[in-house]
């Protein structure tokens, strides 16, 4: 796993190697209070800094999956909150030992900037709502029609959005009086990709509403094409893919990120696949 920092807006960047064992980064997170301070999940680990990346310490303690994002908590910093497909983890000592607060198969965890005992979580089952700091969960789902939850953002006391990746973007109104659900985007072909992160096969599924020529592509994080998947007209329904993790030439390629693309003549959708050996 490596990290990159940069002190010149990106002119030139300093890697930092926090383990040499077989692993990636998804997720970083900079202390607001203290811009040396800085987490960094992936896969399988969670490692800390306090001197800015000059040295680096393995905090995984009690965490059990691979972490897909981070959240300190502005008011309390020692307070981090960790998603995971194992649930969501929080650390109450900096990242000492972390414990799992349940809500399990989580991408996605925000603290609410105007209560920080507010905290939702994104999951493959809708998004779950925390008012203890993660002691207990309620689903908030109602209006949502595609539940897994990739990406969460939020206007303070006006909206929640939630991202997925079958049925575009929600929103949920935080103003006081008012629960509703608006659907932003229903245009866009409905897709999704499981597993994600895979070891092998990936399935790429996807829904198109009519008759539409698409074009579906792997490509790896320089933009280069790795194989196309389908390129021809289809008809409305639900398609599934599969991609076995090897190149155009049927080569097996490295662990890494890797993005696919799906085209249409009036939509482009791109969504990342993290690819394990």
């Amino acid at each position: 796993m490596t990290a990159s920092k940069t002190t010149d807006g990106g002119t030139s960047w300093t890697r930092y190697l926090l383990t040499t064992t077989s692993s990636m980064a998804m997720s970083i997170a900079i202390d607001p209070n203290n811009s040396n301070i800085v987490y960094v999940g992936g896969y399988p680990y969670l490692f800390k800094t306090i001197n800015g990346g000059t040295s680096w310490i393995n905090s995984t303690n009690g965490i059990t999956d691979s972490i897909f994002k981070i959240r300190i908590d502005s008011t309390s910093t020692n307070i981090i909150y960790a998603a995971s497909y194992d649930g969501v983890f929080k650390t109450t000592n900096s990242g000492l030992t972390w414990s799992n607060t349940g809500c399990t198969e989580t991408k996605s965890v925000l603290i609410d900037p105007d209560d920080h005992l507010i905290i939702y979580a994104g999951s493959n089952s809708g998004v779950y709502k925390s008012t203890n700091g993660g002691s207990s969960w309620v689903a908030m789902n109602d209006g949502m029609t595609g539940n897994y939850i990739s990406s969460l953002g939020i206007n303070p006391g006006v909206y929640l959005y939630a991202g997925t990746e079958d049925e575009a973007m929600f929103r949920w109104s935080l103003q006081v009086g008012i629960d509703q659900q608006t659907k932003i985007n229903t245009s866009r072909p409905v897709l999704s990709v499981y597993p994600n992160p895979a070891h092998n096969t990936i399935l790429i599924k996807y829904q198109l509403s009519e008759e539409t020529p698409i074009h579906l592509a792997v490509y790896d994080v320089t933009g280069r094409h790795i194989k196309t998947l389908v390129d021809a007209a289809q008809s409305s329904g639900n398609y599934v893919q599969t991609w076995d993790g090897t190149d155009h030439r049927n080569v097996s390629v490295a662990a890494g990120i890797y993005f696919y693309k799906l085209t249409t003549p009036t939509e482009t959708n791109l969504s990342k696949i993290v690819l394990m050996k």
